[in-house]
């Protein structure tokens, strides 16, 4: 009993000394630019998070008596480090980007403190995303975070980019992340019809810990999406405003001129027969096919947003229009968004809801389409002697017959202004939640979330009966109408709280997913001139089967059901856990596989809060991070284990439904197991940081396509699962503040990632596609090629190199064939250094892809001369020509005139295989703040003006337009990626 008691009156005595080494501090934040108070700011005191403001800034709390500073943090704002001077403090907040903001994680189920996560995620600045001039968000991503890879494959406008997180873990199946956005997922393509500057944070996920909570979606990362919330005080009015220029980057393929390629043709037996005046005066010519085909495409955009509210109720409201012209003339982008987010908070619950509708018309041209007369071809392949129009009859020139040029070509201004080709998408997304804070018991809390995403898309394209490629049919009218219709419901119990030196958080849920999706769309023949819809259609037969309409229309209906709970535990903000376990269910395999787990497991250690790291001064932060955890990827046709598939068939000009293909009821998941290992660091009172990320992403269980005995089937091939695929890499992320003072501050910040691809497994021991091979061991994207070995100067035939016995041959074989390399860039990241002096700031963006290469088809092409009554690369004019001559370029032998094996030009060899590694300036931005004491004279709370510049700078040894197009060979036609300036103007009031 006496050392009960004596234990006791030892407790109390100490519990008494804690208590009096505290103190209680008390004030206001207001935001500096008119004194409206700052809710929910947060409130850390030696690292450690002490409190939030309350709805009217207020707010009150105990801290260490030895605590000399506050760090004041909230979203919109700077962060600012206050010195406590007594018992109250007045706090002005100036409006910026919180780092703050960085420091947690939104996975989109949770919301964490990053030091106490051991997952591998990324944060990218609002900021960022919401100043770049890109009608497709994903754009905006590019060298923003390690891991990441970010190829703009297109510059037309809306068009989305090719987006990876560590490496292509798929070869049958998708590779494209999880987009959520406000906790419902969305597409890619969903980006040109919703509004960037509506984000308010964008949020990485990239191992098993950050991404398992979305079991059989994550296997290729998740990126979370959350739009901007409004709080409390009074309205606050913005208007963003910006005007762009873009433009087509040089061309690295340098033609001929009229005049060498005039001499050109009369050195091959000028087979056009000019005479010596008509040679002469075609000499002179050199018309400019860009001119004619592209133009300086203007750009603007506008939005106005609101937001204010009380404590109990919040809005955020937005209007946006964009109006952006393509560089190719006709092409462009229109797009009208409207959203609001209102969040309530009546006693114990919170409720809220958010919606977005948006509108989006995409005017195309033939991106992609191997046709010449598609205007990114007709510039090259269209001789330089003549024109687009007539200068005498003002029509489109046709020397050739109807719709051609004199050399065959396709007359590319008729099919760019008679023919059209757009697609119009409207969209709404709703989503909604619900949750109640139980009384009796703190920190548990229930919450329901419900979402619904529907997009409609109307398509039609026209090809004029005039036009060269459409005189077979007499033109056509093709037009393609569909909808997408997907909800998503999602109910948790949650429970978060602390004891002492032990945190607590976890959650149970519950998810449904349901997709469906109808189109249908038809392609008629038999136009009369000057009909552009379906009055002029003539009627099709089996007389004239020409004039029979395609007729097509699918359907399909999928849903995913879901159990899965997220644990957190942490000890003395030292130690933590987090374990994560989900069950997931889809509609997509047969009822053999339906099911499957999927878990992962991390743990956090933050060494610099261990007591033996007190005296360790230059360090301020160090944190050791590892996880395991598998996922997986239903990213497959919807049925594929149905027995049998149908399809539309035609026979006879008679439409019907045969089987198409066998089924597997065996059929299942992808599964993605990935190992990661992570630093974080800081030194030098946190003017270094950074993060190092170490992974091993393994997916077995491939889909691929097995072979089955067609006499006993009636099929080839069956869909199974068989095969591995690795990535391994490393991520390094630095940030670094080279100079912070009053008025002049320095920052560098950049990010580099290395990601090995190598398929381990395959079900056969290569599979051989055009150029490329797969083939265990090797890359995704491996180009397959034939050594070239230059010019034989006696003869003038094309040499290659016997890979058996490295000797140098004139007979082509393909079983010479080896690896050179991947389209896929194993290094890749970015570089941002930033200025800011007094109101002016100045960025710059250095993005790069290293160590990959590509075939250029496009070289080829213009310099194979079989092809020379076109126009050509200048690199012909140096061919052989005679005994002794010492060049590169084969003579144009007979073999030149197919292609046969025995062409020079054919696309197995390494002549154009080029290095299509890059550098370049992605953006540079300038921008003026005005101060805040002159705008209030004006009643404007804010105003800023800047100007930017996107992709002005390129270096790369690839001759084309774009080095960062993708794929594994160019086949012409691609939309680079366009050199933009843009003016703009953000004002609030």
């Amino acid at each position: 009993m006496r050392k009960l008691l004596a234990l006791t009156i030892v407790l109390l005595l100490s519990f008494c000394q804690v208590w009096a080494q505290t103190k209680e501090v008390k004030g206001k934040v207001v935001d500096g630019r008119d004194g409206t108070p700052v809710a929910g700011a947060t409130i850390t005191a030696n690292g450690r998070s002490v409190g939030v403001t309350s709805a009217a800034g207020e707010f009150s709390i105990n801290v260490s008596a030895a605590t000399k500073k506050l760090v004041f943090s909230s979203i919109g704002f700077n962060d600012l480090e206050v010195t406590i001077t007594g018992e109250t403090l007045n706090v002005s907040m100036t409006a910026g980007e919180s780092k703050a903001i960085s420091e947690v994680v939104v996975t989109g189920y949770t919301t964490l403190q990053r030091k106490k996560f051991a997952g591998a995620t990324a944060n990218v600045a609002p900021a960022e995303v919401r100043k770049q001039p890109f009608g497709s968000f994903d754009q905006a991503l590019q060298g923003q975070a390690a891991g990441i890879s970010v190829a703009a494959n297109s510059g037309q406008p809306g068009a989305n980019a090719v987006v990876r997180i560590r490496g292509n873990g798929s070869i049958n199946g998708g590779n494209v992340p999880l987009y959520i956005m406000d906790g419902i997922e969305i597409t890619a393509a969903d980006f040109a019809t919703i509004n960037q500057g509506d984000f308010e944070r964008v949020e990485v996920l990239k191992d098993a810990v950050a991404t398992a909570q979305y079991g059989s979606r994550g296997a290729n990362g998740v990126i979370v999406i959350s739009t901007r919330k409004g709080r409390a005080g009074q309205i606050q009015l913005n208007y963003d405003a910006q005007l762009g220029f873009s433009n087509l980057p040089k061309d690295r393929l340098v033609l001929m001129n009229s005049k060498e390629k005039i001499d050109y043709e009369l050195q091959r037996g000028n087979p056009y027969q000019w005479t010596t005046a008509q040679a002469d005066s075609l000499r002179k010519v050199n018309f400019s096919w860009r001119d004619a085909l592209f133009r300086t495409g203007v750009t603007q955009q506008h939005q106005i947003s609101a937001s204010g509210g009380s404590t109990n109720s919040r809005f955020f409201a937005s209007l946006s229009y964009m109006d952006q012209e393509g560089i190719v003339k006709t092409t462009g982008l229109k797009r009208y968004t409207a959203r609001i987010n209102v969040d309530n908070t009546i006693k114990n619950f919170r409720f809220g809801m958010n919606m977005q509708v948006g509108f989006s018309r995409i005017t195309a041209t033939g991106e992609g389409n191997t046709t010449l007369s598609t205007p990114l071809n007709a510039i090259r392949w269209s001789n330089p002697y003549e024109r687009d129009y007539n200068p005498l009859t003002g029509d489109f020139q046709q020397f050739g017959g109807a719709g051609y040029l004199t050399s065959g070509q396709p007359n590319g201004a008729m099919e760019l202004y008679l023919d059209y080709n757009y697609s119009n998408q409207l969209k709404g997304i709703a989503t909604s939640y619900l949750e109640y804070n139980f009384p009796f018991l703190k920190g548990l809390t229930a919450r329901t979330n419900w979402g619904v995403d529907y997009s409609n898309v109307e398509s039609a394209a026209f090809n004029d009966p005039r036009t060269a490629g459409a005189q077979a049919r007499n033109g056509s009218l093709g037009r393609s109408s569909g909808y997408n219709f997907r909800y998503t419901g999602t109910t948790s119990l949650n429970y978060k709280e602390t004891f002492g030196k032990h945190e607590v958080e976890g959650g149970l849920f519950t998810e449904v997913v349901k997709n469906q999706s109808r189109s249908f769309g038809f392609t008629a023949y038999g136009f009369t001139n000057g009909f552009r819809n379906e009055a002029g259609i003539t009627q099709g037969s089996t007389a004239n089967a020409n004039y029979i309409p395609a007729v097509s229309g699918s359907g399909t209906r999928n849903g995913i059901l879901s159990y899965f709970g997220i644990f957190n535990y942490g000890y003395d903000e030292k130690y933590y856990v987090t374990l994560v376990g989900r069950r997931d269910g889809s509609s997509r395999f047969g009822v053999n596989n339906r099911f499957a787990n999927f878990g992962s497991a991390g743990i956090t250690w933050s060494v610099t809060n261990e007591d033996f790291m007190k005296d360790v001064n230059f360090l301020d932060d160090l944190r050791l991070r590892a996880s395991i955890g598998t996922n997986g990827n239903n990213n497959t046709a919807a049925g594929d284990f149905v027995t049998p598939q149908f399809g539309a068939v035609s026979y006879g000009g008679v439409s019907g439904w045969a089987p198409s293909s066998a089924g597997n009821l065996n059929y299942r998941w992808e599964t993605n197991r990935t190992i990661n290992f992570g630093v974080d660091f800081a030194i030098l009172k946190r003017r270094l940081s950074g993060t190092v990320e170490l992974y091993d992403r393994k997916t077995t269980d491939l889909f691929a396509s097995d072979f089955i005995d067609p006499q006993n089937s009636g099929f080839g091939s069956i869909q199974s699962n068989f095969g591995s695929l690795r990535n391994r890499g490393i991520e390094i992320t630095l940030r670094g503040e080279v100079f912070n003072s009053k008025d002049f501050n320095w920052t560098i910040t950049g990010n580099i990632t290395y990601n090995q691809n190598r398929i381990i497994d395959l079900i056969q021991d290569s599979v051989v596609t055009g150029v490329t091979i797969l083939k265990e061991g090797k890359p995704l994207n491996t180009l397959y090629l034939v050594e070239y070995a230059g010019v034989n100067p006696a003869n003038g035939n094309a040499q290659y190199v016997n890979k058996f016995d490295k000797s140098v041959t004139m007979a082509y074989s393909a079983s010479y064939r080896n690896y050179f390399g991947t389209t896929d860039a194993p290094w890749f990241g970015g570089i941002t250094s930033s200025w800011s002096y007094k109101g002016f700031d100045l960025s710059a963006q250095l993005n790069f892809f290293l160590d990959r290469v590509q075939y250029n088809n496009d070289k080829n092409n213009l310099t194979n001369p079989t092809y020379f009554y076109d126009n050509m690369h200048v690199e012909v004019l140096k061919e052989w020509r005679q005994p002794g001559d010492i060049t590169n370029v084969p003579r144009p032998s007979s073999g030149a005139t197919t292609l046969g094996p025995s062409n020079p030009y054919q696309s197995q060899t390494t002549r154009f295989l080029e290095d299509a590694s890059f550098w370049r300036l992605r953006n540079v931005t300038l921008g003026y703040t005005f101060d805040s004491k002159l705008l209030a004279k004006a009643k404007i709370r804010t105003a800023r003006l800047f100007v930017q510049g996107q992709n002005w700078w390129t270096a790369t040894k690839f001759q084309s337009f774009d080095p960062e197009t993708t794929g594994t060979s160019l086949v012409g036609a691609q939309y680079p990626a366009l050199i933009q300036t843009t003016i703009g103007l953000s004002i609030g009031f």
